[in-house]
C-alpha cells in the first residue's frame, strides 16, 4: 500500500497483480501536486463488479464529492482515478487523507479477503520491512 505524491500520469500500471501472483495487492496513490484544485486518488487492485461504485460511496460517506474520474483494466486488475474535493476544495488535512486511504483499502478487502493476510504479513514491502516510514508528501 502506498501513500505518496506522484507526477506521472500513470504510475500504476499493472503491477497490483502479477501472472505469478494469484493474490492482488491494493495500491492507493494520493497525489497533491498534479491538479492544484482537487486531491487525486489512483488505486489498483483486482477487478470485481461493484468495486467501483462501493469505492464512490465510501468517499461519499466521508463527505467527499468525486469531480471527476477514469477506469482502466489490464487483465484482470483495475485502475481508477479519482479526482476529489471537501467541501469545494483539495483534501489537505493529513489525517482525512490518511482516513481516505485506509477507507478505500478496507472497502476494497471486501472484494479480495485473501490480501489481507499478505497486507498484514508486510509482503507489499517484500521479505525485509521497510527501513523508512514511507510518507505522505502534501
Amino acid at each position: 500500500i502506498c501513500c505518496q505524491s506522484i507526477n506521472s500520469a500513470n504510475v500504476l500500471g499493472a503491477s497490483s497483480m502479477t501472472a505469478d501472483d494469484a493474490v492482488p495487492q491494493p495500491v492507493v496513490l494520493i497525489d497533491q501536486d498534479s491538479d492544484r484544485d482537487a486531491t487525486i486518488v489512483q488505486l489498483s487492485f483486482g477487478d470485481r463488479l461493484g468495486a467501483l461504485l462501493d469505492t464512490m460511496k465510501a468517499l461519499k460517506d466521508l463527505g467527499l464529492d468525486v469531480t471527476k474520474g477514469s477506469v482502466a483494466t489490464d487483465s484482470s486488475v483495475t485502475q481508477t482515478k479519482f479526482h476529489i474535493m471537501r467541501l469545494g476544495r483539495k483534501v489537505e488535512d493529513p489525517d482525512m487523507l490518511e482516513t481516505i486511504r485506509l477507507t478505500i483499502i478496507n472497502n476494497l478487502l471486501q472484494y479480495h479477503p485473501e490480501s489481507s493476510e499478505k497486507l498484514a504479513m508486510g509482503e507489499f514491502f517484500g521479505i525485509k520491512a521497510p527501513e523508512k516510514k514511507v510518507l505522505m508528501l502534501t
